[in-house]
């Protein structure tokens, strides 16, 4: 079934920079029209654009020239009533956590919060797909969403001077993933023996904005084992 998506709120925000906007929240409804709007673009726009930028409800667009918006609103009412949005689904990948006390920094802090079992919470965490619905505030850190409701909780008051790559957090509605050490105040839950970033690799980054998510759990010895392996 076809979901109808209205055109975006747009807005210049200089000579060569247009912003779209949709509704302001963190949906998946949000995430199927910024995706599918990317894409309009990138096709009606062609030799025209130089990039585009998503977030989790703005496409911002850097273009040679100004472009026609009325001409653009119009060819997507045109194909939204001819139901012909591309709608293709993107990658789906199966990420291994170790869910070890070793790993999870703050498995008794969520538990406390959220009430939950630490086995429930993993149940949890792993029980449901997510989607990639922005990469921030590190290269290739992937914002996760969203988590079920029973494990939304707020980030550390205080931020860690220091988590280590590939510590995995949740924090309010959503789960992430550290690419690199850095500072951050996600609770840590786990860690993947996968690399999110290499910068001399033809692909740096392991996650693309509109990848689908899923985790299952490892054991410590698994951890080692794939980490030794450089996976």
């Amino acid at each position: 079934m076809q979901v109808i998506i209205e055109f975006p709120h747009s807005m210049w925000i200089s000579k060569h920079t247009i912003r779209f906007s949709f509704k302001e929240e963190i949906s998946d409804t949000n995430f199927y029209a910024v995706q599918t709007f990317t894409r309009f673009l990138k096709k009606q726009l062609r030799h025209h654009l130089v990039e585009s930028v998503a977030s989790y409800h703005t496409v911002t667009a850097y273009v040679k020239q100004r472009i026609d918006v009325d001409l653009l609103r119009m060819q997507w009412l045109a194909i939204q009533a001819s139901a012909a949005v591309d709608d293709r689904t993107n990658r789906r990948l199966k990420i291994p956590v170790c869910y070890d006390e070793e790993f999870a920094l703050d498995r008794q802090r969520v538990m406390d919060y959220t009430g939950l079992s630490f086995e429930d919470i993993k149940m949890l965490h792993m029980s449901k797909s997510y989607y990639v619905y922005l990469i921030g505030f590190l290269p290739g850190f992937p914002y996760l969403g969203e988590l079920d409701s029973k494990l939304f909780m707020p980030r550390l008051e205080k931020p860690r001077a220091s988590v280590s790559a590939s510590s995995v957090g949740v924090g309010g509605g959503q789960t992430g993933i550290y690419p690199v050490d850095s500072p951050g105040g996600w609770n840590i839950i786990g860690k993947t023996p996968l690399k999110l970033f290499n910068v001399n690799g033809k692909e740096p980054f392991l996650f693309e904005l509109g990848d689908e998510v899923q985790f299952y759990e490892i054991t410590k010895q698994q951890y080692w084992e794939m980490k030794s392996k450089g996976v």
